[in-house]
């Protein structure tokens, strides 16, 4: 038999077996992650249990101008941007350039008044869905994904942009920033519609700023690496968002929440500010960048990569939140399917966190163990999601893009372990409490 036969047949059947396997992984895989996925029509979140019934009423400060199923947020993104009839469209291809604007978000139908909104966001119970929408964007100015510094000067357009950020931060009650870094298998409209989210249910009472980074809307591309790859690359222009957003506006605190893949981007864009900055100790840092809490909530990072990243992080900011789940099947798949390594999100991290947490004397440190007291609750927290689509957590993390308190002050529990926490039986009783001591009583 002829050997260069042979070996055609062969290599055939290596590429035959090769794309199976594949196909097999993402159709196992693709069960497993949808934690991470878009859906065509994108719903509001389940009402968060510290304003269930009307109990505590976040939405009673807003002006009548105010009052309206529309919001808006800032965002920017390195993809590319797209032109449309009506509005840009950001497509999947990674751009070099990072493009900053504003992003108009429609709450429910056409039709839908305020009092609808505000009914359906303070009930425990909906009986429809309540859908989303990004209406339009503007982009207002565009910026080098990579190296921009503290000294360097603002394009008029830059400059335009900022000044919007600081017009907004003038006129909302928390003088903050929530950056939303979210995570794979999403478009640039769930990006800004879940910032958007976050944003309406903590009052609109902060500026909202959603970082888009060009992930794909097909698992596969993550599965094998390819948006992996670009979560990483994405992280310099986080960097350089991170030092434009401290020079040039007068916000008080920058809160980054990162979801799953988007802690690879967040996790590395402060580690790499901490290097380019080793010669400031931490206070300086503190002081200078005015990060508030970084929050990794469902964090798809291997366990060693977080570890060599969390005392850089720790330096840079107030407090960092780390959420894990016993039962996130996304990060379960992740380890079996992309690696082998455990993810800093899953229960199996939580040990070896919270040793490195002890070791290192990390006391701005927290790990949040939604799973823990279950027994006691009568349910666990379950999912990729759980961190905004559970009411409980959603109510935690909502509080602390609100206020930046630690977790004693926020409603949490201490476990017998340092550093971790959980939401105890009574834990909507407890946050509820906590928001009438600490915000007297005026969201």
């Amino acid at each position: 038999m002829n050997s260069s036969w042979v070996k055609t047949i062969m290599d055939k059947q290596m590429k035959i077996f090769f794309l199976v396997n594949i196909v097999a992984i993402a159709v196992v895989a693709v069960c497993f992650l949808a934690g991470c996925t878009s859906h065509n029509k994108l719903t509001l979140m389940p009402t968060p249990v510290i304003y269930q019934d009307s109990v505590i009423d976040p939405f009673a400060h807003l002006t009548s101008a105010q009052k309206s199923t529309k919001t808006q947020i800032f965002y920017a993104t390195n993809r590319v941007p797209e032109s449309s009839e009506n509005k840009i469209v950001y497509g999947n291809s990674l751009d070099s350039t990072l493009h900053l604007g504003q992003a108009t978000i429609h709450m429910g139908d056409p039709d839908s008044m305020w009092d609808e909104l505000y009914q359906f966001s303070l009930s425990s119970e909906q009986a429809e869905p309540m859908f989303l929408t990004l209406e339009e964007t503007v982009e207002l100015a565009v910026m080098p994904t990579k190296g921009f510094r503290f000294q360097d000067i603002l394009t008029p357009e830059l400059q335009g942009f900022v000044d919007s950020i600081n017009s907004e931060l003038a006129q909302v009650v928390d003088k903050e920033i929530m950056l939303y870094v979210h995570g794979t298998k999403v478009g640039f409209a769930h990006a800004t519609i879940l910032a958007a989210e976050i944003d309406h249910f903590a009052g609109r009472d902060f500026v909202g700023l959603a970082f888009a980074w060009p992930s794909h809307q097909n698992i596969l591309y993550y599965l094998l690496g390819i948006d992996v790859r670009r979560a990483l690359h994405s992280s310099a222009a986080l960097q350089s968002l991170l030092v434009l957003l401290s020079e040039h506006t007068v916000v008080e605190h920058i809160n980054i929440l990162a979801y799953s893949a988007g802690c690879k981007i967040a996790s590395k864009a402060l580690f790499d500010l901490r290097q380019t900055y080793s010669h400031l100790d931490s206070n300086q840092l503190k002081k200078k960048f005015r990060f508030g809490a970084a929050v990794f909530a469902a964090a798809d990072v291997a366990i060693d990569v977080f570890e060599e990243r969390l005392a850089a992080v720790s330096d840079l900011v107030q407090q960092v939140v780390v959420t894990i789940s016993d039962k996130d099947n996304a990060l379960k798949a992740a380890k079996k399917y992309m690696g082998g390594e455990v993810r800093a999100g899953s229960i199996e991290a939580e040990s070896i966190e919270e040793a490195f947490i002890v070791d290192n004397k990390l006391s701005n440190v927290e790990i949040i163990d939604v799973s823990l007291g279950q027994d006691v609750r009568g349910f666990d927290i379950i999912g990729h999601h759980y961190w905004y689509r559970h009411p409980w957590m959603s109510s935690d993390i909502i509080f602390l893009m609100r206020t930046d308190l630690p977790p004693f002050r926020r409603g949490l529990s201490p476990a017998e372990l340092e550093g971790l926490w959980y939401l105890s039986s009574d834990y909507p009783e407890k946050i509820r409490k906590a928001a009438g001591i600490e915000l007297e009583g005026q969201w």
